[in-house]
């Protein structure tokens, strides 16, 4: 009995945590709210199985049948925050399906739907994290106007010319919810996700690309705040029976002497 409310108090200890990132971040761009997956204890192997997160359970215990839902992992929502205009040129939003590719400083690619860029000291196209879009853009002080199209095309005024200086190129996976989240808004890929499909926005499974606009969070507060507010009541309610469970038997180890 005590192993079993154990193991489910843990399950809405991380309830709790998930459910508080996604809240903490909703003011995050292009930040995706993790969901979490509950299963039903219903059998000692699955349960075991189930709870290798926590180092299993000990040799000789079994929880029996019944003994509630335990933690069984997050997935991530990838479905579209809503798009709000902004002020900055280089703020860009994917209307549609893809991802924008940065390089961190450790050379490998990663993905991210958070289109918050800027130019360096060099002209270098960077995010806020000071990763550099792939394929690398550089804007030349000696440009005129630039500006981006929604089919990721970046022109620029050269000699009284609009000229073609660069192209954003997104990314898909044939299984989102299989990339690895390594921030809040970056994700690398995995065997799980598949590699990568590169493709021009506004083509054929990708979408198009929004200048002076930012993704928003697509944390919902409403519902992350109810269902933040349940994992807490069946957090303490687990607790009271953890507790409850101990005075008993504290008691029945009285009577014994």
């Amino acid at each position: 009995m005590r192993l079993s409310s154990e193991f489910q108090l843990r399950s809405q200890q991380e309830r709790v945590d998930i459910l508080a990132n996604n809240i903490a971040n909703i003011s995050t761009a292009g930040f995706k709210a993790s969901v979490v997956n509950l299963a039903e204890a219903y059998d000692p192997q699955e349960k075991a199985a189930n709870l290798s997160l926590y180092g299993g359970v000990p040799d000789g215990a079994a929880l029996g049948v019944g003994t509630g839902a335990l933690f069984h992992g997050k997935r991530i929502d990838m479905s579209q925050g809503i798009i709000t205009s902004s002020n900055n040129p280089w703020d860009l939003a994917i209307d549609g399906q893809g991802f924008f590719q940065v390089k961190p400083p450790n050379g490998d690619i990663a993905y991210t739907r958070a289109g918050l860029f800027q130019q360096d000291k060099d002209g270098l196209l960077i995010n806020h994290q000071g990763y550099a879009l792939q394929p690398e853009v550089v804007i030349s002080p000696d440009y005129g106007e630039v500006q981006v199209k929604p089919n990721g095309d970046i022109l620029a005024m050269i000699d009284g010319k609009q000229e073609v200086i660069g192209q954003i190129m997104l990314a898909s996976f044939t299984n989102t919810d299989g990339l690895q989240q390594i921030s809040n808004s970056l994700f690398l890929e995995t065997p799980e996700s598949g590699v990568p499909q590169t493709g021009t926005p506004g083509s054929d499974g990708f979408g198009e690309v929004k200048s002076g606009a930012i993704e928003q969070s697509n944390v919902d507060l409403a519902t992350a705040m109810t269902n933040l507010i349940q994992a807490q009541r069946a957090y303490q309610m687990d607790a009271r029976l953890l507790q409850q469970g101990d005075d008993m038997m504290a008691k029945a180890n009285a009577l014994r002497r």
